[in-house]
């Protein structure tokens, strides 16, 4: 079957799969159902932060000068340690703490959330001109579902190709321009979100705690 998809249009070979794609999120999305119900963990940091962004004047904003941008599926923000330029974090607007599980019964969302990684992406590499981009997944400090971003640049030297150093700072550099770097960012990240990522950030939005 894939040899014949190889010689037909791209419209054809994409209704040939839509169907199996459709049906595949859909068996991995059951926790997704409607009215659907974010998590919140009252003792957790990012579920804490994400409650304190407001709306003002159309725009969401938060106290921290960390913060870049309230997004369909999640938050991105600065991290406190910049010893890599533009390194950032987007963290799921739904209190889960296994990715796996994730994977398994809120696919549709996370594929939302993945969006929203990749925009963040887009907007750090036309700000800082990172040379790679490092993605991780820890969890370890906070077990809410987030994602690092850490850019990259050949002036590392023999580094470049090692492991990112984390220094796992819990407090700003109080000589560090957050706000600007962050600003920039966010004005650099793509303005019209997908079909996918505006249904999601309704049932999220829905969803919220009151």
């Amino acid at each position: 079957m894939l040899e014949k998809m190889n010689d037909r249009p791209e419209a054809m070979i994409m209704d040939d799969v839509g169907s199996i794609l459709t049906s595949s999120v859909l068996d991995r999305s059951g926790a997704v159902s409607r009215p659907f119900k974010v998590n919140y963990d009252e003792e957790c940091s990012f579920c804490k932060k994400n409650r304190q962004i407001v709306l003002v004047n159309e725009e969401y904003e938060h106290p921290e000068p960390t913060f870049i941008k309230r997004m369909p599926a999640s938050v991105a923000a600065l991290s406190y340690d910049q010893d890599h330029f533009g390194r950032s974090v987007v963290i799921l607007r739904d209190h889960e703490t296994d990715l796996n599980y994730v994977l398994k019964n809120k696919l549709l969302i996370f594929m939302a959330f993945l969006e929203d990684v990749s925009a963040v992406v887009d907007a750090i590499q036309a700000v800082c001109k990172a040379d790679r981009i490092n993605y991780a997944i820890y969890m370890n400090l906070h077990d809410h579902l987030h994602v690092h971003l850490i850019p990259r640049y050949r002036s590392e030297g023999e580094n470049f190709n090692k492991p990112p150093f984390f220094s796992g700072r819990s407090e700003m550099d109080a000589d560090f321009d957050y706000r600007s770097l962050a600003l920039k960012i966010r004005k650099n990240l793509a303005v019209e979100p997908s079909t996918l990522s505006s249904y999601v950030e309704k049932i999220i939005n829905d969803g919220l705690p009151s």
